[in-house]
């Protein structure tokens, strides 16, 4: 059988680093899986939509097509945006032809391991912050908290949520943690890739005199992503996502 093509999907930016990054992680699958291709899109950003990119794609590669979100929660672009447009790809495809859209990488349960790591590999923080962008889609951030509750056990320290765009802020569990009487606090970016939000972030975090903030790497740093990224080509269960 020939063996499937693969393309990640990611969010777009207007920042070059994080097609830049997607890009390399696209050429290191396609050196690890062989004889299957690995393609880039976006749903932002990009000169033609997600749904021309996908046809581009097919007509690249002449093979079965899975579909690899990149994205962290099961947001509108995951839910609606990407299969809406994976739909208007099949529409102008052969019947033979086949897209298949993958779990996307929030849902794998190794994301708790990747974070524990990076937690343990940074200097020693009194408590630990996992700040994401946040949704106000309700039940949008459980997975979130969900990552947060299972890592005190697992690191020997608090884990809190914060979130750039809904409450807790950052700014007030940081505040909570200086009345605790904390020294020194790590901050966890929940995001793939560096860019324009994680530069505010830590511009943000320059001007806080107190508590000491330590600043961790965003995913695409850690080396354990690529093995997250692999499982979920290669179909390994996945947790049921949120």
């Amino acid at each position: 059988m020939t063996s499937p093509a693969y393309l990640l999907v990611a969010h777009g930016s207007r920042d070059p680093r994080p097609a830049q990054i997607v890009s390399h992680l696209a050429h290191l699958m396609a050196q690890q899986l062989g004889q299957s291709p690995v393609g880039t899109a976006a749903l932002d950003c990009q000169p033609e939509p997600l749904h021309q990119q996908l046809l581009n794609f097919y007509q690249q590669v002449q093979r079965p097509v899975r579909i690899l979100p990149l994205f962290l929660l099961p947001g509108v672009h995951v839910k609606e945006d990407i299969p809406e447009e994976v739909a208007m790809a099949r529409s102008q495809l052969p019947e033979t032809a086949t897209l298949e859209i993958l779990p996307y990488l929030g849902s794998h349960e190794g994301l708790g391991q990747v974070l524990q790591g990076q937690i343990q590999a940074a200097p020693p923080c009194d408590a630990w912050i996992l700040l994401a962008h946040g949704s106000r889609r309700p039940g949008g951030n459980a997975p979130i908290e969900a990552l947060a509750a299972q890592l005190p056990e697992r690191v020997g320290c608090p884990v809190r949520t914060a979130y750039w765009s809904v409450e807790p802020r950052l700014e007030q569990q940081l505040q909570d943690d200086e009345q605790a009487g904390y020294k020194r606090v790590g901050v966890l970016p929940y995001f793939l890739c560096p860019g324009g939000l994680t530069d505010a972030i830590a511009e943000n975090l320059q001007a806080i005199a107190r508590p000491q903030v330590i600043l961790a790497d965003t995913l695409s740093q850690h080396p354990e992503l690529m093995a997250i990224l692999l499982d979920l080509c290669q179909g390994i269960p996945v947790r049921s996502p949120v």
